[in-house]
């Protein structure tokens, strides 16, 4: 009985959805690939048949881990694939592009960011603290680098407090860290299950990337969330604040960048020009670094490219 790819495909991605949960808690390996892996299944499953089929197979998977590890295994399950279904439900529904991405990749986001918030709230543990800065010192020591820190008049205790506010920051933001991992994986099979089902012709450029302008929204949260657990000594609050600002740092860095590159292209502008331009932002790197941050957020609001809504 002949097989077509297409078919091939579809059973291929249900007993994905259905082993790929148990196996990446069997094997202790969950990561990038798995949560890419089922987030390729989602869609193929769901383009294909619709988001109840995709929604029954996936839950099917999660329920058989859960089944055969106990509950306790939901402290090792990745849930960013659950966010393929908006996904999928937003393009059958015909919502605009840049609309499905927005709501699908903050859904991602928040699944990524979740399983990380105790910890952050915790914090590291003290003994695992102070052993890690040990580590590091003695590091410093064999490489001679403390050495040559203390002759320039920086004393082994002013190290140690630096390395510590240092862990507590990256504590801090890690559910902005795992949020944006999130974004990434979402993004990415996104942009090749829209290629591989629409074809190259309905490719977005890079110099065309832009997202609703109510996402800024998200930017203006978290500067006011900061400010106001800042003022009143709220840490969650405060911590929330960072958070979004870190994620939408990173968004905006992109979106600046999309819509610098879109006006070098322009043939209204010299070559020449051009060439300083970029020999500039090579020269004051920090400062073009920021500045693309402002730009990006600012484009959300203002599009300076004109770019229309629904494209």
């Amino acid at each position: 009985m002949f097989i077509s790819d297409e078919l091939a495909r579809d059973y291929l991605a249900r007993v994905i959805l259905l082993s790929l949960p148990g196996v990446g808690i069997a094997m202790g390996t969950w990561g990038f690939l798995w949560d890419v892996f089922l987030l390729f299944a989602v869609f193929i499953v769901g383009c294909r048949k619709g988001v109840i089929p995709a929604a029954i197979y996936m839950a099917g998977g999660y329920i058989l881990a859960l089944a055969v590890f106990g509950v306790t295994a939901l402290n090792n399950l990745g849930f960013v694939p659950l966010a393929g279904l908006l996904g999928v439900f937003g393009w059958r529904k015909g919502w605009p592009l840049r609309v499905t991405f927005f709501w699908s990749a903050a859904l991602a986001a928040v699944l990524g960011a979740a399983p990380m918030l105790a910890f952050a709230v915790q914090g590291l543990d003290t003994n695992a603290a102070s052993t890690l800065i040990n580590s590091t010192i003695q590091q410093y020591q064999a490489s001679g680098l403390l050495e040559l820190m203390q002759e320039q008049g920086i004393t082994e205790a002013e190290i140690r407090d630096l390395l510590q506010q240092g862990i507590h920051i990256y504590t801090l933001v890690i559910p902005s860290l795992a949020a944006l991992h999130a974004i990434v994986e979402f993004g990415f099979v996104f942009y090749v299950i829209r290629l591989w089902f629409r074809g190259k012709a309905e490719r977005v450029p890079f110099t065309r990337w832009r997202l609703p302008w109510y996402a800024v929204w998200g930017a203006v949260l978290g500067i006011a969330s900061y400010l106001v657990g800042d003022q009143f000594s709220w840490q969650i609050l405060r911590g929330l604040g960072i958070n979004l600002m870190v994620i939408y740092s990173a968004l905006a860095l992109v979106l600046g960048t999309s819509a610098y590159l879109y006006f070098l292209q322009s043939p209204r502008i010299p070559r020449l020009l051009k060439w300083a331009l970029i020999l500039i932002n090579f020269i004051y790197f920090l400062f073009s670094f920021i500045s693309l941050i402002i730009f990006g957020l600012f484009d959300l609001v203002l599009n300076f490219r004109r770019l229309p809504e629904e494209s």
